[in-house]
């Protein structure tokens, strides 16, 4: 049996069922080939060993994060999480393009709610322009992301 790749899109295209364009399938194969099928003669798409939908289907009981405020923000903001446990907790701060910019941490943080704060600074301590940024919070191989809009 052949490995098949399903992009996201295939996955939206299949649950809109209705609303697609064509009754027809392209899936492309690891080896470079694509398959066609008619959507008519699929009767089961199964999918195997896809770890990061397992893993955002999980609900954590270790690590929440409250969000940041104020959002948007001009000068410094509060990122907020909860956590189960004392730890050590890591936030990656990155800009649109993906480029990590900054690393906060919070080493020993008790269990309950805890605040971050950050400057809109980078590694460099240079300030940062406006724009849409992510971090990601992560605790105990856990990891949650969220967005943060800078405004000056």
């Amino acid at each position: 049996m052949r490995t098949i790749l399903i992009s996201v899109a295939l996955m939206l295209a299949l649950t809109l069922g209705g609303m697609a364009q064509s009754d027809t399938i392209v899936i492309n194969l690891k080896d470079g080939s694509s398959v066609s099928y008619s959507i008519s003669q699929l009767q089961k798409i199964s999918f195997e060993n896809i770890t990061a939908i397992d893993e955002q289907l999980q609900p954590s009981n270790n690590l929440a994060i409250s969000g940041n405020y104020p959002n948007p923000f001009g000068e410094q903001t509060n990122i907020e999480f909860e956590i189960a446990q004392t730890g050590n907790v890591e936030v990656m701060i990155y800009d649109n393009s993906g480029n990590q910019i900054k690393n906060l941490e919070c080493n020993n943080c008790q269990v309950g709610k805890n605040s971050i704060q950050w400057n809109c600074t980078d590694k460099l301590n240079n300030r940062v322009q406006s724009g849409t940024y992510f971090y990601e919070v992560r605790f105990n191989n856990e990891v949650q992301s969220k967005k943060m809009i800078v405004i000056q």
